[in-house]
């Protein structure tokens, strides 16, 4: 249940979470959940002296403990992008439609870092929390710098926000104060001549009856 927010300080009530506390409990909910699903879009915008330009790129991840994971992306608008990670009973199998091959890697680990970099990290974010053990690189409770932003509502859900850095760069996430599962991530990043600035949404359902075909390779041949 959450915890009651409105008309609370956030300086002097101690029975509001942290931000350590909001991550801990976060943590926990991934890693230990025994189903998973979720599909969202990650929007990045670049902004530079020459203008802005965006890409979107949808994604979907169903998992069920312990063999049995699936995670999909794409670019929108571009028919020949979709990349496809998928495990069944111990056996990784990935497909991109870039080189239009089936490969298998020797873990779901390394099945994920080959999409990481395409998929502007949505590959990684979410199943390193739900997979700890099995995927590697930085996590979300690896965040520096923490501290409460202002509550927020993200479509039907209010949500806690954790203001920190990541990596360096600034990074906002949205935390669904009923599930505590994340609901969005704001980020941005600065380069040499231009700004990326990403918006991950996502739409997450744990400990729920999952649809055995969302946990199908289906990759054409």
């Amino acid at each position: 249940m959450a915890v009651p927010l409105l008309g609370c300080d956030r300086e002097t009530d101690d029975r509001l979470p942290t931000a350590s506390q909001i991550l801990d409990r976060m943590a926990t909910t991934y890693s230990e959940c025994q189903t998973y699903t979720d599909s969202g879009t990650l929007t990045t915008t670049y902004l530079s002296d020459e203008g802005e330009s965006s890409e979107v790129k949808p994604f979907a991840t169903a998992m069920i403990r312990p063999h049995q994971f699936r995670f999909e992306f794409s670019v929108e608008g571009d028919s020949q992008s979709r990349y496809i990670v998928c495990r069944d009973q111990g056996q990784v199998r990935t497909w991109w439609d870039v080189g239009r091959r089936s490969e298998r890697p020797y873990s779901l680990g390394l099945g994920l870092a080959g999409a990481t970099g395409v998929s502007g990290g949505s590959a990684h974010t979410i199943p390193a929390l739900l997979l700890p053990r099995e995927v590697g690189g930085r996590k979300l409770t690896d965040v520096t710098k923490t501290k409460r932003g202002d509550d927020q509502q993200q479509g039907d859900h209010a949500c806690f926000t954790i203001e920190a850095q990541f990596s360096g760069d600034p990074i906002t996430i949205w935390i669904d104060q009923e599930s505590y599962l994340v609901r969005r991530i704001d980020s941005q990043s600065e380069f040499d001549d231009f700004t990326s600035q990403d918006v991950t949404i996502y739409d997450p359902v744990i400990n729920s009856t999952i649809d055995p075909s969302l946990l199908k390779f289906r990759a054409p041949y």
